[in-house]
């Protein structure tokens, strides 16, 4: 009994550093992230509530995505977002505005414009961990115990002079690899944005967010929530779902 427990320590002692090593990169974290995250395909019914002071606003839309590369969204209300449609292929990002009946393509400062009224940007819609990978430098700080979950955080510092979000805090569940709050701030140090997530749900054995609120610091008594009511997961899509006659049609 003695020596089968001094193998299993061997054992532990010899694999271990391997585990640990990866866990301290915040990098390797963020990409498990985009693995749980990440389906081959996926058709969502989601709403967006929109929290102006008093005011409160419902955008309802649907969703087709293949990966994180290409994305269909399509707005069914209110009547005056009705028809507005946006189509995101890798890192280019196209509008289509039905009162005006034209494509926008968003390029440059338009990509850090409000996404419809809300709080989060075209920008944010981006964003996966390889281009957080090229554009900050990473560091793991002390775990924190987040809503009764063990957390991972990490704070990401840009190494671009110009970057929307300078810094970033992000806290990781340990078990189900999602990010569960993300705090973003600016080069001055001024708290900009704080990203949370409500409410999980397992889908094929995996773990997927179902409800999220993102509160724009820079926006008085400003969030915005979102909802999945429906989702798909591994259906067919077709590609024609993400070209530029869908926006039109």
């Amino acid at each position: 009994m003695k020596k089968i427990l001094f193998i299993l320590i061997l054992l532990f002692m010899v694999i271990a550093p391997e585990f640990t090593a990866e866990e301290k990169d915040p990098f390797d974290i963020l990409n498990k992230i985009d693995s749980n995250m990440t389906f081959e395909s996926a058709y969502a019914e989601m709403e967006m509530i929109i929290t102006i002071k008093k005011r409160v606003i419902i955008k309802k839309f649907k969703s087709y995505s293949i990966g994180n590369t290409r994305s269909f969204i399509e707005f069914l209300s209110p009547v005056r977002d009705r028809g507005t449609k946006i189509l995101k292929k890798d890192k280019i990002i196209k509008i289509y505005y039905p009162s005006a009946e034209r494509i926008l393509r968003l390029s440059g400062h338009m990509l850090r414009q409000s996404m419809m009224g809300s709080d989060m940007s075209y920008e944010d819609m981006t964003e996966r961990s390889n281009k957080l990978r090229e554009e900050y430098r990473g560091e793991m700080l002390q775990n924190e115990v987040l809503v009764g979950n063990e957390c991972f955080v990490l704070m990401l510092t840009s190494i671009k002079k110009k970057q929307t979000y300078f810094k970033r805090k992000i806290w990781v569940d340990k078990r189900k690899y999602i990010g569960l709050k993300e705090e973003l701030y600016s080069k001055s140090g001024k708290l900009v944005k704080v990203s949370k997530v409500i409410s999980i749900k397992l889908f094929n054995n995996r773990y997927y967010p179902v409800e999220m609120i993102m509160e724009d610091k820079l926006r008085k008594n400003s969030s915005t929530r979102i909802v999945i009511k429906k989702i798909d997961f591994n259906i067919d899509i077709p590609d024609e779902m993400f070209t530029e006659r869908m926006l039109l049609k």
